[in-house]
């Protein structure tokens, strides 16, 4: 994938457009979505990033990464029921996955 080859030299621009020429090729790509959402995120676009994370779990719903990397953002911007609901999305997929679990743990204490 060109675009993980673009991040790994630390050309993100190009990772970018990699990513976007994906998405037009094909519009089911979830992953691509991810992380162009991600890269979005890194550029501070919150609400494209939101929108890439949420596209991309409603191509593929057995992913955890879309999920997390949501719900991560949503906790960062203080978010934390809606953070809550989408770690549990996670946490369907991937159920052993650890930093789910330990968002879970920190929202869970927060609402305690």
């Amino acid at each position: 994938n060109i675009s993980h080859l673009a991040i790994g030299i630390g050309d993100l621009g190009l990772a970018y457009q990699a990513l976007k020429i994906s998405v037009a090729a094909d519009s089911k790509h979830a992953h691509a979505y991810n992380n162009l959402a991600v890269l979005e995120l890194k550029k501070g676009n919150v609400d494209a990033a939101r929108s890439g994370f949420g596209q991309s779990h409603t191509l593929n719903p057995f992913a955890f990464e879309a999920p997390f990397n949501l719900s991560l953002l949503c906790f960062k911007l203080g978010e934390f029921q809606e953070s809550f609901e989408v770690v549990k999305k996670s946490l369907e997929c991937y159920p052993e996955h650890s930093e789910s679990k330990e968002l879970l743990k920190t929202l869970e204490q927060k609402f305690t």
